[in-house]
Formats: structure tokens, sequence, C-alpha cells
């Protein structure tokens, strides 16, 4: 199954009663999450829309959004528990051109052991992108599901797996790095029949 997800960014000139007219109207397009963005996204946007995808076109820069990032993309591998109320977050990131394919293999293996140290990651899944819009050709899909906001900013953020294995894949002074330093880190709230 392929998955979307939408981040808009609003129009600084948008005012607040434009912003909720916007949203309703994308309220009436169906999916399974649209939320505004938590403080502490990192070029999240201000609206997170997730669904299933349908092969429409991804969303653009109009209608109020001055810029959307957005990927449709393909699960890897998922696990853990997705019901329940709490905290969902995304990343998209870029792996660099010219990676070897053993290099991404490696980061994605590692990526997906995060659940297995860091006990705060309620779901997580991991996808390839198939179709990516905005800032970035994205190439990977990482979300996850909290119980609250502080798992997401503490345990996750701070957990030494998290440093030692996954960060090197991010930092450019390491002799690993393949991610893109242009990411975009978002995460708003879900209810218990958010995600599919």
């Amino acid at each position: 199954m392929l998955r979307r997800i939408e981040l808009l960014h609003w129009s600084p000139q948008l005012g607040e009663s434009e912003r909720q007219r916007a949203t309703a109207a994308l309220r009436t397009q169906g999916g399974a999450l649209l939320q505004p963005t938590l403080p502490g996204s990192y070029n999240g946007g201000d609206l997170l829309r997730r669904r299933r995808d349908d092969g429409s076109a991804l969303a653009t820069a109009r209608d109020g959004c001055a810029h959307v990032d957005a990927a449709v993309f393909e699960e890897i591998e998922s696990g853990g528990d997705w019901q329940g109320d709490g905290v969902y977050r995304a990343l998209l990131l870029s792996v660099r051109a010219g990676t070897p394919a053993d290099a991404i293999a490696r980061f994605e293996r590692e990526t997906l052991a995060m659940p297995r140290y860091i006990r705060a990651i309620r779901g997580w899944r991991l996808g390839r992108v198939r179709q990516a819009q905005g800032s970035r050709a994205w190439t990977h899909v990482w979300e996850q599901r909290y119980e609250a906001v502080e798992g997401l900013l503490g345990p996750y953020m701070l957990h030494p797996y998290h440093w030692a294995h996954v960060d090197r894949w991010f930092d450019p002074e390491h002799p690993d790095w393949i991610v893109d330093p242009q990411l975009c880190h978002s995460f708003c709230r879900i209810d218990g029949d958010a995600l599919i």
C-alpha cells in the first residue's frame, strides 16, 4: 500500500480566518490525518496531512500555501502499536545521490532497529519514497507514534542508540554521512483512529 504525507506551509499573508477556511476545505477531501503541527517542528510546515495514496496529484503551493513538502512512499517495514492517542512524528529525508546501495541498506537497518532500544517509540514505519516534491527529492519517510511529545523530544532524541548509531548518517563531519542536511521534522497530535 502506498501512503502520502504533505507538509503545508501557510503563506505569511494568510489571516487566521483564511487558514481555518483552507483547513476546512482540505478536510472535505478526506484523509486519515489533518492536524496543525506542534511547536518544535523543523521545516515541518504549519499543517500536516497524512493518508493513503489515491493517485491524485500531491498538494501544491496554492490555496494559501507558500510551500509544500510532500512524498508518496511505500513501506519497507513497520511495527508496534499505532492505536491510541498521542503524537505522530514524520521525518522526510533525502539520501545523497551516488550513495552506495550497501550504505543505504545499513542506514535503513539501523533506523529500523531504533524501537528495540528506544521504548518511547510506540509505533514505527520506514518507507521509500516513490514520488517527492518540495525542498528536496525526498528518498525516505521515517514515521513514529509516541504517547506524548516528551517521548519524542526526550527519550528518542537523547537516546545513546540514536546518537551512537543513527546520527552518524546525518553528520557531514562523519565518514558515514549520507543524508542531506535539509530535513523535514514534523509532528502533531493524533487520536486513536488517525493512522493507517
